[in-house]
């Protein structure tokens, strides 16, 4: 007679069906953690676009600011009014390099052709300034420059 097992094959099946069952277990607790690290990385890429986005506004409103105290300010204290105004220039600058390495070439917080006419008409004030000119046309050339830097982000 033959020995053989009418079980063995149910036992086989079911060892299968439990490796199957823990394959996916393991797989079902992976794509939790895929998934769960893919939303915080989300979150953190929104958090820091928001981040950007409103450091830029505060800067573009803070020289908004400024440039409005310059037209409207003697001659005495126009060449630091006119420092704050490149210094927030910059920051927008910065800002727009620091969003560029985050989210790749190309991304801009701020039209770079606006921040660079802002400093080439600095640079213009400062060198009419340190020559003794009037600086009306520059202010308000600047004033509108900066004004339109600052409307951009309300249409945003």
């Amino acid at each position: 007679m033959y020995s053989f097992d009418v079980n063995r094959r149910s036992r086989k099946d079911r060892r299968r069906i439990h490796i199957l069952v823990l394959a996916i277990f393991i797989l079902t607790i992976l794509l939790t953690g895929v998934t769960y690290t893919l939303l915080k990385s989300r979150n953190f890429e929104d958090t820091t676009r928001e981040v950007l986005v409103s450091r830029a506004i505060s800067e573009a409103g803070d020289a908004q600011t400024t440039v409005y105290r310059l037209t409207q300010s003697s001659g005495t204290s126009s060449a630091a009014l006119l420092a704050n105004v490149r210094q927030h220039v910059y920051c927008l600058q910065c800002l727009n390099t620091l969003a560029g390495n985050i989210y790749g070439a190309g991304t801009i917080v701020v039209n770079p052709e606006l921040l660079s006419t802002c400093m080439a008409t600095i640079d213009l004030a400062t060198v009419r300034m340190q020559a003794g000119n009037v600086l009306t046309e520059q202010f308000t050339l600047l004033r509108d420059q900066i004004n339109t830097i600052a409307t951009s982000f309300n249409l945003n």
